[in-house]
């Protein structure tokens, strides 16, 4: 955890070293996510489960000086995951950091097209199972909970902009096995969608 804060403080202080090209990006957008299940012990057997989700943060994007059009974009997101089942609600509230090298190449003077990759830290602050109608309750996390609450993805995608105004699509995939009890693994993954805004 303090080698990573290390890095993004240090891709911090670099941006600040006279970049004439870096940018605060707010943004929002659709990000559901599938948990997928596999048994430990046969891995034919697999099932998955589907959350809604939605995001918000902002970003520091820079160009770095050594290769034109190349930046690294670390930033900071609030995620919330939701679903429905078995008259019961699941809700997971996130906080990742991801932070991702991207190439920009511009399409005219005012539109640019930006490729980009990277990985993600991702941190969960809580997780719940509640009983829509009754007073079941039940938490993911801590001693009696299932779940770890961190995970890693790998990331890509691409963002489009036009002048200060962004749109940006990719996918993210959980690397770890975010399930601590034995019998079967959990992994998630997801496409994401959204719009931004540079300042």
């Amino acid at each position: 955890m303090k080698k990573l804060f290390a890095i993004v403080a240090l891709v911090a202080a670099m941006s600040f070293a006279g970049n004439a090209q870096a940018q605060i990006i707010a943004y929002l957008g659709y990000a559901p996510e599938t948990f997928k299940l596999t048994d430990s012990y046969n891995s034919t057997y697999s099932y998955s489960y589907y959350f809604q989700g939605f995001n918000m943060g902002g970003a520091y994007n820079f160009e770095l000086p050594f290769v034109s059009g190349l930046g690294v974009t670390p930033g900071l997101q609030f995620r919330m995951n939701i679903r429905g089942h078995d008259a019961c609600t699941d809700t997971q509230i996130l906080i990742d950091v991801p932070i991702l090298a991207n190439y920009a190449i511009p399409v005219t003077k005012d539109i640019t097209v930006a490729p980009f990759v990277g990985p993600m830290l991702s941190i969960a602050l809580s997780g719940k199972t509640k009983g829509n109608s009754t007073d079941y309750s039940l938490n993911w996390y801590g001693e009696h909970g299932d779940y770890n609450r961190f995970n890693l993805y790998g990331v890509i995608g691409v963002a489009g902009s036009y002048t200060n105004f962004m749109l940006y699509a990719g996918y993210r995939f959980g690397l770890l096995d975010i399930h601590k009890a034995p019998g079967f693994k959990i992994k998630t993954n997801g496409f994401f969608l959204g719009v931004g805004y540079s300042f």
